[in-house]
Parts: C-alpha cells; structure tokens; sequence
C-alpha cells in the first residue's frame, strides 16, 4: 500500500514538473517572438548622390553606304535584248550605250513612214501646181497639208523608238548592277542597269524623334566601314522631314574624306558617329536607377533612413545617363541598386 502512495506522489510531482516546463518554454518562446517584431528590416542599397554635371553626348548608328548619285536606267520600248554593251564595274559617261533592243519592227515601221511621208510630198507638189491653173480646189491642198504634217509627225515619232532601243547611261559612274540578260524580253519602263556615281558616298541612317532634333546640316561625323575597318570624315548632308513607317527620320551623311576616294562601293555596312553638343552644370543620374524606365520615370530618394518613391521629369536620354529637369534637387541621394526590394517608406542600409 505504502509503495503506490509513493507511486501515484512521483507521478503527480512529474507531471508538475512537466507542465512548469512547457509554461516556462511558451514564455520564451513569446519573449523571443516579441524581441523579433520588435526589430525593422532594412533594405540594403546603393545610392547616387544628386549633382550637376557636364554631359559629353555622343551618337553612333549602324547604316549602309550608298552611292550620292545612284540612278536605275529604264528601258523607254519594249522588245527583245539583242546586245549587251557594258558589264558590272564598267565606267561609263552620259549618253554611254548599255544594251540594245531588237529595233527590227521599229526599223520596218519607219522605212514605211519615210515612204508615205514622200508619197504625200509629192502628191501636196502636184495639187498645189494644179489648184495655181484652177484644176483642183484649194480644201483638197489644204487637207493635204495636213497629211504631210501627220506623216512627218509619225516619221519623227518612229526615230525616236528607234533611238530609244538603244539603252543609254543617264549619267557619269559605273555600272554596279546589271538586271538583263541577250534574250531577255523586257517592257517599256523595265529596270536594266544600275549606274552609280562613285566619286560621292554617303551612308545612310535612322534616328529616332530624340535625335533627330539634335542634328544640324553640316555638323561634321565619323563614318566607320566594318570591312575596311576605316574612320572617315562625313558631314550631315540632308534630314529627313517626316517619320517613315517604323518612327526614325532618314538622315543622309556625306563622306568628305579624300583618302575615301576608290576606296569605297554601296552596300557595305557600317556605322555614324558624331558629337554633339555638350550639356553644361546638368542634374545627371544613372539611367539604372529610374524604376519604371523613361516611359514613366520614377526613382527612390532617401529621406531619414527610408526610401520613398519621387516622379522625375527627364530631358535627354544619353547612352547610360539621363538628364533630370524636374523632380531632384542637389544633394538628393538615389537609389542607384536595390530598389527592386523597395517599397514606399521602407527602411534602409546604404551600402559604401
């Protein structure tokens, strides 16, 4: 009997025990979770210090040279090619013959017209003498006037055909492209060749609506040829007044350099560069630290330890920088990394 009294005491004194325990392990528990709300987390970042600057601004575009004046020769009457006269890279003058059209109809068409033409000259000589004596009335000479105006009109009409089947070089340069063939069937207004002045070259571009303000007529550039890997001297030689389909405005840059001469041929690729003018005592600021991009530009500025979120007005984009001109003041520091993790009001370490 004595035995499980002492039982029935060691159990009521451990189970005391273990209930002391749990009451003491919750009050921990609680005093570490309350320690732990207790503490802010902050958000670590770098930041920019606001101001103003000198902005070097720059230019570089990829374009394709072309040649200043580069004209497609067309064909003015139709027929068969029966001659080549001139091959690619052959140089030619104004009025060189490239190809001739078979003119064999042309050539039938106008021995018949000179035919005719003499036939009415004759007949308008005999009723002239005849209508003098009375014979013949003056309406029949006058309508044969008119016959022979109309026949020398299509005698004059059939040689220039005839002229015309001779394909001719519009201009001075060479030929860069040839698009018949002998045998080659074509109609009137069919591109044949392809004559390019080389003596000027020039490269072609597009800038977008914030760059072509910048530009001026004249503003010297840099025109870079990857296959030659050579710089030349260029100038802006024309800009375009409206936008094409894809938003960028043609700009044309005129290659000045003397040693360019020979050197070059269209379609190699390439690059435009050029200075612009340099922006002085600006507000600058990287353009990684805008948080939604320039479309709608916002950075985090640190006010006492906490990152709030402050819309800016930017001016020029240029590369990596951008150029505010509302929204900072100098001395502002901005969130340059880690504002991804930021919200309104969050709290900070700034990183060194």
């Amino acid at each position: 009997m004595k035995k499980s009294w002492l039982a029935l005491i060691f159990i009521v004194v451990a189970v005391a025990g273990l209930f002391a325990l749990l009451s003491h392990n919750k009050s921990s528990r609680m005093a570490e979770l309350a320690k732990r709300k207790s503490v802010v987390m902050e958000v670590p970042v770098k930041v920019f210090p606001v101001e103003q600057q000198n902005l070097n601004r720059k230019i570089k575009i990829n374009g394709v040279l072309s040649s200043k004046r580069q004209v497609t020769v067309l064909a003015e009457t139709a027929g068969q090619i029966e001659r080549i006269y001139k091959e690619v890279g052959d140089a030619v003058n104004t009025g060189t013959p490239l190809a001739l059209v078979d003119a064999t109809v042309i050539s039938s068409q106008l021995e018949t017209a000179k035919a005719s033409l003499e036939n009415s000259k004759r007949d308008l000589a005999r009723f002239r003498t005849l209508a003098q004596s009375g014979a013949a009335s003056q309406q029949t000479v006058d309508q044969l006037t008119v016959a022979v105006e109309a026949a020398n009109a299509n005698v004059i009409a059939l040689q220039k055909q005839l002229g015309n089947t001779t394909v001719k070089s519009p201009q001075k340069g060479v030929v860069v492209r040839r698009m018949v063939e002998v045998g080659s069937v074509i109609g009137g207004g069919s591109p044949t060749f392809m004559v390019a002045d080389l003596s000027d070259m020039m490269m072609k571009i597009g800038l977008t609506e914030m760059e072509i303000v910048q530009v001026k007529l004249g503003m010297p550039a840099k025109v870079r040829v990857d296959a030659l890997s050579k710089d030349f001297d260029a100038v802006i030689h024309t800009i375009g007044i409206a936008a094409d389909l894809s938003g960028r405005y043609s700009v044309d840059v005129l290659i000045t350099d003397p040693g360019a001469k020979g050197e070059l041929r269209p379609d190699l690729a390439g690059s435009v560069s050029f200075e612009l003018p340099s922006l002085e005592k600006a507000v600058i600021i990287p353009r990684e630290a805008l948080v939604s991009g320039i479309k709608d530009p916002k950075v985090y500025v640190i006010q006492e330890g906490k990152a709030v979120l402050r819309r800016v007005v930017l001016g020029v984009v240029e590369g990596t920088s951008a150029v505010v001109q509302e929204g900072l003041a100098l001395g502002d520091h901005v969130v340059l990394t880690g504002h991804n993790n930021l919200f309104e009001n969050a709290a900070v370490r700034i990183l060194q």
